[in-house]
């Protein structure tokens, strides 16, 4: 009986380090764009490739992305808590009120732009995929003549 619970408890402990148990994923790390699997929308179709850094210690996430077409980059990053809590701040003229909240094994980033011709919403999903091989991050944008649905995917470099 005693042979049985130490080799039950070598078990648990294995399956404890392995991160079997864990809870919630961590994003970290280098990812690079896979355009063949991303869907996107005609808005943002010119984009071609792509960067991005996550460091991410819950609560604390840290996102940094510059996405190229032939022609023209785009570069942005943020900070948030995965706590839900909404962030408000001013940016070039515009009020943005963001937040970062776990929904099960998925990362939603909600944020509302208040721009000169109207509000505009933007969620993103993301998710972990392959074994944490793959980042998808489903995006929708809502408002200000922009609306658009992308799924874009990145491969752990």
């Amino acid at each position: 009986m005693f042979i049985r619970i130490q080799i039950m408890s070598g078990l648990l402990l294995a399956l404890a380090a392995s991160g079997f148990t864990q809870g919630k994923p961590d994003f970290s790390g280098e990812w690079t764009m896979n355009r063949q699997a991303s869907t996107l929308s005609p808005a943002a179709a010119a984009i071609q490739r792509g960067d991005v850094r996550i460091e991410h210690h819950d609560p604390t996430f840290r996102y940094k992305a510059v996405l190229k077409s032939e022609t023209d980059s785009v570069q942005y990053e943020f900070e948030l808590q995965t706590d839900g809590h909404e962030v408000v701040g001013t940016q070039q003229g515009m009020t943005t009120a963001s937040s970062l909240r776990w929904e099960g094994e998925a990362l939603v980033l909600s944020s509302r732009i208040q721009r000169p011709n109207g509000e505009m919403k933007i969620v993103f999903r993301y998710e972990l995929l392959d074994a944490g091989l793959r980042l998808r991050a489903v995006e929708q944008i809502r408002g200000a003549g922009r609306d658009q649905d992308n799924v874009w995917i990145f491969e752990r470099r």
